[in-house]
């Protein structure tokens, strides 16, 4: 099978970046290349990089671009038709690179992989952090699995509506294809859901994602981005909306309005509670709004997948799971 590249986005994750360059090193499938892009750490980390990896790739952004752009600068220097993408706080087992290859490798209608990743630290019981992307009916999203016990209810292989971007492999040609512009992920993102926006985009153009449950990984979830800061708050309320008006088609939100409104009405108020200014990010929206706009009319015009086809991909939602998880993480 073909040789792999390995692109590791990193900030400020010295606590966890050896482990993770050390366990790319033990992939028992060919390694074309490391890269990592450095997004202006001032932890050290990259002076790390350079004494223990040598022979990692390690390109210096001089500040913090965002995940998207950090992402897209690295991808644009990646040699390989196949790119497993990276957060410095993943580390893998060794045949997670392999496994992921050979699902998809030789099949041209899958343009991605996910194998099962479980949350670190590992405790008595494994509790799972993602198996794939999952979208639902009120256009939440969120990582299959994520906080369950694995109990053996993710030990099929099966495709699933797209990858989480810090532990997911790619083929050039799906990122080269779905592509707007000059980016892969879109910079006006900066951070958060860009990959939940990319794996859209990719299911709309016909690509596939696979699910490996013997591809192995390990994540410290949150490890360089604390969670429920205002960036973070921000980022999620405004990209979720940016990421709608791009993508959804107008029938099924329509179709769909109900269950939008209700959970939206529900995060402005836990908003307004818990991080008033999140809800800043509408000017953003705002403001981007000419853009999301021509990308939405390209985005829809090259569409290769019906509305029709698509609709399975949008799952009911279990509101009283939500209320319980928030109340509790507030």
């Amino acid at each position: 099978m073909a040789p792999v590249s390995v692109l590791v986005l990193n900030y400020n994750g010295g606590p966890f970046i050896e482990a993770c360059l050390r366990s790319v090193y033990t992939q028992d499938h060919e390694l074309r290349e490391v890269l990592v892009v450095d997004n202006g750490s001032s932890d050290g980390s990259p002076d790390l990089i350079k004494e223990l990896f040598p022979k990692v790739r390690l390109i210096e952004a001089g500040a913090n671009l965002g995940f998207a752009a950090g992402m897209n600068l690295g991808i644009k220097e990646v040699q390989s038709e196949m790119v497993l993408l990276l957060n410095p706080d993943v580390v893998l087992e060794s045949g997670y690179v392999g496994g992921l290859v050979e699902a998809i490798g030789g099949d041209s209608s899958y343009g991605s992989a996910t194998g099962k990743v479980y949350r670190l630290p590992v405790g008595e019981h494994k509790v799972i952090d993602t198996t794939g992307h999952v979208i639902y009916e009120n256009r939440l999203f969120t990582d299959r699995g994520e906080d369950e016990v694995d109990i053996g209810q993710f030990d099929k292989a099966g495709d699933v509506f797209g990858a989480c971007a810090g532990v997911g492999l790619y083929k050039r040609e799906m990122l080269e294809d779905i592509k707007e512009g000059d980016e892969y992920f879109d910079e006006s993102f900066f951070l958060f859901l860009e990959d939940t926006d990319l794996n859209w985009r990719s299911q709309l153009r016909g690509w596939k994602c696979r699910y490996i449950p013997e591809a192995v990984a390990y994540h410290h979830r949150g490890g360089t981005a604390r969670r429920r800061t205002k960036v973070v708050e921000m980022n999620n309320y405004k990209n979720r909306y940016m990421m709608l008006m791009k993508n959804d088609p107008f029938l099924d939100m329509v179709r769909h309005a109900h269950h939008f409104l209700l959970t939206d009405s529900l995060k402005t108020f836990a908003l307004l509670w818990r991080c008033p200014p999140a809800l800043l990010g509408w000017f953003r929206v705002w403001r981007e709004l000419p853009a999301l706009l021509r990308k939405r009319r390209i985005i829809q015009k090259n569409r290769r997948v019906s509305r029709e086809e698509f609709d399975h991909w949008f799952v009911s939602f279990d509101y009283g799971r939500w209320m319980r998880r928030h109340i509790k993480g507030a």
